[in-house]
């Protein structure tokens, strides 16, 4: 036990050090939107929370505790008429669990322009991120929990793309203490710096330099690389039980990104087992308690209040079967609304 608990410790202080690295700007910035439905609900706290296969995008430690197979998908209707997609699955195996995950942010066709033709050229395009994953948790012991997800990252505007991979790693503590504490361990998009490439950076030159060139001269530019929005988080849930069938969960995470300051993420969620839940968080407590708190000290964090819940239809399909429902608010854009499924099978 005292080997797990300083490997925990190292992996929160190193991940901390990571993601302090310095305020910048990151791309592939679809990768920190919140996944889900559930945990968008919890206000993103959902890193100590377990046993559904939402956990995957949260923490990948968070699937170990499947007993049967999940599958949960999710839509929402994201700015500026763009689509914003995830579905995951996942396999309970007798050494571990499974699971495999998509993630898009689906623009629609865009209208192409120019200076010339303002009003549109005619043609369109198209500007979509995806992301696809496969993680893996297994038990270290009766307490605590590790995992890790690999996942290919795309980018794509247009006639220009980049591509690279990401991991993410968890852990989950199962502390045994009061009010069944669990402390939940992750770190998000570590991987390479992606390039953008492709037909969009190429063409001629019409008018060389070279005197000896007997035609137009090809030309490839070379785009800048961008880091991941790699992000450290540590949290912590507590369970009280409400009566005999239902329970009061507090939910609270702190996170750190390598692109905004330190975030405070905090959630209640009223729950019976098997049946319903309700949860109201908030996705930046520093804003909820410094109201006039500007735009520099957010640092980028315009979320804010969230609510939402969830109902079991597994009484009549004789399997989990949960229908659920999100609201999430920005401080300048408008809400944005989930709707998801989870089915066991």
């Amino acid at each position: 036990m005292k080997k797990i608990l300083q490997t925990t410790v190292l992996l929160g202080f190193f991940g901390l050090q990571l993601a302090s690295a310095g305020q910048g700007s990151a791309g592939a910035q679809f990768l920190q939107i919140f996944g889900g439905t559930r945990g968008v609900a919890l206000a993103g706290a959902y890193t100590a929370s377990d046993g559904s296969a939402q956990a995957m995008f949260w923490n990948p430690a968070g699937i170990r505790s499947i007993t049967s197979g999940s599958v949960a998908v999710s839509h929402a209707n994201y700015f500026a008429g763009m689509k914003y997609e995830n579905i995951a699955l996942a396999i309970p195996l007798s050494f571990g669990t499974l699971g495999f995950y998509g993630i898009g942010l689906l623009s629609g066709d865009i209208e192409e322009t120019t200076e010339y033709e303002d009003e549109g050229t005619g043609a369109y395009f198209t500007a979509n991120d995806y992301a696809v994953g496969v993680t893996f948790a297994r038990a270290m012991t009766n307490k605590f929990d590790g995992g890790v997800s690999i996942k290919l990252v795309n980018q794509n505007l247009a006639k220009v793309s980049a591509t690279s991979w990401a991991c993410d790693v968890g852990a989950m503590y199962k502390t045994g203490l009061f009010a069944n504490l669990k402390i939940g361990f992750a770190i998000r998009n570590f991987g390479p710096d992606m390039r953008y490439a492709g037909e969009g950076l190429q063409g001629l030159m019409t008018d060389s330099e070279n005197p000896f060139a007997e035609e137009d001269v090809k030309y490839e530019l070379i785009s800048e690389e961008y880091s991941l929005p790699m992000s450290f988080h540590i949290a912590a849930k507590m369970q009280f039980p409400l009566g005999k069938t239902s329970f009061l969960d507090y939910n609270f995470e702190a996170a750190n990104s390598v692109d905004q300051k330190e975030t405070i993420l905090s959630a209640l969620e009223w729950r019976y087992p098997g049946l319903f839940y309700l949860a109201l968080g908030h996705a930046n407590l520093i804003a909820l308690l410094k109201p006039n708190t500007d735009d520099e000290e957010l640092g980028g964090n315009m979320k804010g209040l969230t609510f939402g819940g969830g109902i079991n239809f597994g009484k009549f399909t004789g399997k989990d079967f949960w229908i659920e429902y999100a609201w999430e608010s920005h401080k300048y854009l408008q809400p944005i609304q989930r709707i998801g499924i989870e089915i066991a099978y």
